[in-house]
C-alpha cells in the first residue's frame, strides 16, 4: 500500500496520533479558566504522552499573552515580610537596573554634598556661634560662682562646684580640716548656688540641642532635595504601578531619615570581612529581588518539572553561613517551577510528585487557595519554630497537567477527597488504535519524523511494513496498532544501527527483523536455559504418541522486558472418592486466584454434565508437572478438563498437540492472552524434540485476530509442520485432541451418544455407583449382625439359623428402601 521509496519523501509531523478522546479532554481543560479544571493525563507508560502533551500545549499557548514579572522588595514597615510586586512583562529587570542606578547615584551625591567646603563652612559657622553662646552663659555662671566664693569645673557628669578660700580652691583634705561652722557656711552657699548652676546648665544644654537639631534639619533638607531630585524620574517611570509608587515613597522617606547610611566616615576603612558585611548590609534593604523574570517569554510558559522536589516546585529561601550562623535576607528568595509557570502551564509526573515528602499536600493547598507561598521545609519538621522571613504569597493563575497511570488516578480519586475537586478533567490515552489506512500513514509520518529529528538512516517501504507488523504484535491484534511509541522508537534506533553496521544507506525489513532478533536474544537467557532443560529431558515433555490423562498445556512467562511461551504437562489421576476435583497446585499454595476460579468453573461444568442424578463418586487429582512457581490465569481450563475427561473415560490424548483456552460453565471456549508467545513456545519445543511431521495447536476461535507470529513460526505453518485449530466449544477441542467423539453438544443433553467418551464415563460411573452400594450393604449387614449379637442375653449362645436369615433379609430390605 506504500507508494514511497523511503521515508525521505515523507514530511515530518508532530501531530498526536489517534487520541481523539484525550485531545478533546485536554482542549476542554485548557479552555476552561475556572479553578479546579486542572488535567490528569492517564495512560500506559511509553506512549509518548509527555512529549506529545508538551508539544500540544506549546501550540495552544502561543495564542496566550506572556505573564508578568514578579519582584520582592524590602518592606520598611514589616521587615520580616518581604513585599511582592507585579510588573509588566520584561519591566522587572528594567526596574532592578533603575533602582541600582538610583542608589549608586545617591551614594556619590549625598557624601559629596555633606562633605563639601560650603556645607562644612556653614556647619562650622553654626557650631562657632553655638559655642560662643555657650561660653557666654558659662562665663556668667562663673561670675556668680566667684561672688559666692566658688569655682566651677566641667566634668562628664555635669558642672562641679568647688569652694574657694584665700583666692584658691580648697582640696578635699583642706575642706575636711575646716571647722563645722565653716563647713556649714560653705554648704549654705552651695545650696543657693547649685539651682543657679542647674539653670545655666540647662540653658547651655538647650543651646547645644538646638544647634544639633538645626544641623540635623539642615542635613535632612539638603538630603531631601537631593533624594527627591533623584527619585522623581524613577517615580515617573513607575507611575502606573500603585504598589511601586508606595514602595518608592517608603524608600524616599527612609533614606531621608537615614542619610548616615550614605556617608562613610573618613576614619572607617573597609579592610576586613566584617567591614565588608557591614558595608553590604547598609544598602541591602534598597536592593530589588527579581523573583520571576519573563523578559524573554513571548507567550504563556510551558514547564515540565522532571524533578519535583519541594524546593524545585515551591521555591526556597537560601541561607549563608556567617560566623557560624545561618544568615538570610529577602534577596535570597528563589522561585520554583510553580511560580515560573504562573500564567501558563505546569506538567508533572504524579509518581514523582507522590515520592517527594510534603509535595502533594503543598501542591493541593497551592491549587486550592490559588496562592504560591514560599516556606522553608524545616518549618514543617522542626519541633521548635525559628524566626524566618515570611514573603508575601504570589497569586497563582496556572494549569497543572499531571501525568500518570490509570491505577494511580483511581487510587487518588478514591482515597483523596480533594483530588476530584482539583483535577476535574481526565484525559485518557489509549494504548492501542485501529489499524486503518489513516493510522498506518500516521505511523509512517512518525517513523519519518524520528529519522529526520535524530539523524537516522531512513526506512524503505519494507522496513516500514516490518515496523507496523511489530506494532500489531506488541498490541497482540492484527486489527490494531500500539500507541506505545517509545518501544517503536527503540526498534527504529536499533534497526538504524544494524543498517549502518552492514554499511547500508536505507533500513530494510531484514534490518528490522535482525534488530528484533538481537533485542530478544539480549533478554531471553531464561528461555534458553528452559529449552536446554527440555532438550536434556530434565523437564519432561511428551510431544509424540498418546497418553491417558495427560495434556500439553501452554503457559506464558512474563519477565517484564520479555515474555515467552512454554509447554506444560497437565496430568490427571482418578480415584473412587467423594472429593471431586483436587488441585495439587492450589493445595501447595502455588495457585493464583484466577486459576482457582478456573478450577471451580471446571468442577461446575463436570458436575452439571455428569452428576445430575447422583454424585460423581470419584475424585480427579490435577497437577501442572514440574512447575515450581506461582501459577495464575484460567487459560489452561480447557486443557485441564480434557485431561480429566481422558482420565475418566480412559481415552488417550494425542501428544503432538497443545491446547490453550479458557472455559465457562456452559462449555464455551473463551479467548486468552499471550497467544503468539504460546504458539511460538510450542513450535520451538516441537522443533527441538519432535519426531513426527505435523504438530497442532488448539486455540479459542476469538484469538484468530490476535495471531501475529514471528517469521520462523509462520514459515513452519506454511510448510505444514505446524497447524492451528480455532475452536468455539469444548467438545470440538476434545474431539480434535483425542479423535474420539465427545458424546454431547451441550450440558443440557440428557442422553449421551453410544460409544463416545461421555457414554464410557457414564457406564464407568454407574459401575462405580453399583459397587459402592454393594460395599455399603455389606458394611451395614456386618454392623447389623454385630448389633444383634450384642443385644442377645449372655446365656443364649445358639440361634435359629432360619429365623436369623429371615430377620437379616427383612432388615436389609428396609435399609435399601430408606
Amino acid at each position: 500500500m506504500f507508494k514511497f521509496t523511503d521515508t525521505r519523501q515523507i514530511k515530518p509531523s508532530d501531530e498526536i496520533i489517534s487520541q481523539e478522546g484525550a485531545v478533546r479532554a485536554i482542549g476542554m481543560g485548557l479552555g476552561i479558566k475556572k479553578p479546579g479544571y486542572n488535567i490528569f493525563v492517564s495512560g500506559y507508560g511509553g506512549s509518548g504522552k509527555t512529549g506529545v502533551i508538551q508539544n500540544f500545549i506549546e501550540k495552544f499557548s502561543k495564542n496566550s499573552s506572556a505573564p508578568n514579572d514578579w519582584i520582592y522588595v524590602f518592606d520598611f514597615q514589616k521587615r520580616d515580610t518581604p513585599r511582592a510586586i507585579q510588573l509588566h512583562n520584561g519591566e522587572g529587570r528594567r526596574f532592578v537596573q533603575l533602582m541600582d542606578n538610583f542608589i549608586e547615584d545617591l551614594r556619590q551625591q549625598i557624601p559629596s554634598a555633606l562633605q563639601s567646603e560650603d556645607y562644612e563652612r556653614t556647619v562650622n559657622s553654626i557650631m562657632s556661634h553655638s559655642s560662643e553662646k555657650q561660653a557666654k552663659k558659662y562665663s556668667e555662671l562663673e561670675k556668680i560662682a566667684k561672688r559666692m566664693s566658688f569655682q566651677l569645673k566641667s566634668t562628664s557628669i555635669g558642672i562641679e562646684t568647688i569652694p574657694v578660700s584665700n583666692g584658691r580652691p580648697l582640696t578635699e583634705k583642706e575642706y575636711s580640716k575646716l571647722s563645722d561652722k565653716d563647713k556649714a557656711q560653705i554648704e549654705g552657699k552651695r545650696t543657693v548656688l547649685e539651682p543657679i548652676v542647674l539653670k545655666y546648665a540647662r540653658k547651655i544644654r538647650n543651646i547645644e540641642v538646638k544647634t544639633k537639631e538645626f544641623l540635623r534639619n539642615l542635613e535632612k533638607e539638603i538630603g531631601r532635595r537631593m533624594v527627591e531630585a533623584a527619585v522623581e524620574p524613577l517615580q515617573k517611570a513607575c507611575v502606573k504601578y500603585v504598589e511601586l509608587t508606595e514602595y518608592l515613597q517608603q524608600v524616599r522617606d527612609y533614606i531621608i531619615e537615614n542619610l548616615s547610611d550614605f556617608v562613610n566616615p573618613e576614619e572607617q576603612k573597609i579592610d576586613s570581612e566584617q567591614a565588608l558585611i557591614l558595608e553590604r548590609d547598609r544598602f541591602l534593604k534598597y536592593k530589588v529581588n527579581l523573583f520571576v523574570d519573563n523578559q524573554k517569554v513571548k507567550c504563556a510558559p510551558v514547564f515540565f518539572e522532571s524533578n519535583p522536589t519541594y524546593y524545585n516546585l515551591f521555591g526556597k529561601i537560601e541561607r549563608n553561613v556567617e560566623h557560624g550562623m545561618y544568615v538570610t535576607d529577602f534577596t535570597k528568595i528563589k522561585s520554583g517551577a510553580l511560580h515560573r509557570a504562573n500564567g501558563g502551564y505546569l506538567i508533572l509526573d504524579v509518581q514523582d510528585v507522590l515520592k517527594m515528602p510534603y509535595v502533594w499536600e503543598t501542591l493541593k493547598r497551592a491549587l486550592r487557595n490559588r496562592e504560591g507561598y514560599i516556606e522553608e521545609l524545616d518549618e514543617h519538621l522542626a519541633l521548635i519554630p525559628a524566626s524566618a522571613l515570611r514573603p508575601q504569597p504570589i497569586p497563582l493563575q496556572l494549569k497543572v497537567i499531571m501525568m500518570g497511570s490509570d491505577d494511580l488516578y483511581h487510587l487518588l480519586f478514591t482515597m483523596d477527597e480533594e483530588f476530584p475537586k482539583i483535577f476535574k478533567i481526565k484525559a485518557d490515552f489509549d494504548y492501542k488504535m485501529a489499524r486503518t489506512r489513516e493510522n498506518i500513514h500516521s505511523y509512517v509520518n512518525f517513523i519519518a519524523t524520528r529519522c529526520h529529528k535524530e539523524n537516522l538512516q531512513h526506512f524503505d517501504s519494507s522496513g516500514v511494513a516490518a515496523l507496523i507488523e511489530h506494532s500489531s504484535r506488541l498490541v497482540g491484534d492484527q486489527t490494531l496498532l500500539t500507541t506505545e511509541f517509545s518501544k517503536i522508537k527503540d526498534v527504529i534506533i536499533e534497526a538504524d544501527f544494524v543498517a549502518r553496521e552492514q554499511k547500508q544507506k536505507v533500513v530494510k525489513r531484514s534490518h528490522v527483523e535482525k534488530a528484533l532478533e538481537e533485542k530478544f536474544y539480549r533478554v531471553n537467557l531464561f528461555e534458553r536455559h528452559l529449552m536446554e532443560m527440555i532438550e536434556t529431558k530434565d523437564i519432561m515433555v511428551s510431544i509424540d504418541g498418546k497418553r491417558i490423562g495427560q495434556v500439553n498445556g501452554l503457559s506464558v512467562y512474563d519477565l517484564g522486558d520479555y515474555s515467552f511461551g512454554r509447554v506444560c504437562r497437565i496430568t490427571c489421576t482418578i480415584a473412587i472418592s467423594e472429593h471431586g476435583i483436587f488441585n495439587i497446585d492450589r493445595a501447595s499454595k502455588l495457585s493464583g486466584k484466577i486459576h482457582d476460579k478456573g478450577m471451580y468453573i471446571l468442577s461446575g461444568f463436570l458436575t452439571a454434565l455428569l452428576a445430575r442424578q447422583h454424585t460423581l463418586g470419584v475424585s480427579a487429582s490435577l497437577c501442572f508437572e514440574q512447575s515450581y512457581d506461582m501459577i495464575d490465569g484460567d487459560s489452561a481450563t480447557a486443557s485441564e478438563l480434557i485431561a480429566v475427561i481422558s482420565a475418566l473415560s480412559e481415552v488417550p490424548v494425542k501428544q503432538n498437540m497443545a491446547i490453550t483456552g479458557s472455559l465457562n460453565q456452559l462449555g464455551d471456549i473463551q479467548p486468552v492472552g499471550g497467544i503468539n508467545e504460546k504458539i511460538e513456545g510450542f513450535y520451538r519445543t516441537c522443533k527441538a524434540l519432535g519426531k513426527g511431521t505435523v504438530y497442532k495447536v488448539i486455540i479459542p476461535f476469538q484469538n484468530k485476530t490476535n495471531l501475529m507470529l514471528d517469521k520462523e513460526t509462520r514459515r513452519a505453518i506454511t510448510k505444514g509442520f505446524l497447524k492451528i485449530y480455532p475452536v468455539r466449544y469444548f467438545w470440538e477441542a476434545f474431539e480434535i485432541a483425542t479423535g474420539v467423539k465427545f458424546g454431547a453438544k451441550s450440558i443440557q443433553d440428557k442422553n449421551f451418544a453410544p460409544d463416545t467418551a461421555l457414554d464410557i464415563i457414564s457406564k464407568r460411573l454407574a459401575n462405580v455407583s453399583r459397587k459402592k452400594i454393594e460395599s455399603k450393604l455389606k458394611v451395614e449387614k456386618a454392623q447389623l449382625g454385630t448389633a444383634r449379637i450384642a443385644a442377645s442375653p449372655q446365656r443364649t449362645r445358639t440361634t435359629d439359623a432360619k429365623s436369623n436369615k429371615t430377620a437379616s433379609r427383612a432388615t436389609a430390605s428396609k435399609k435399601i428402601s430408606t
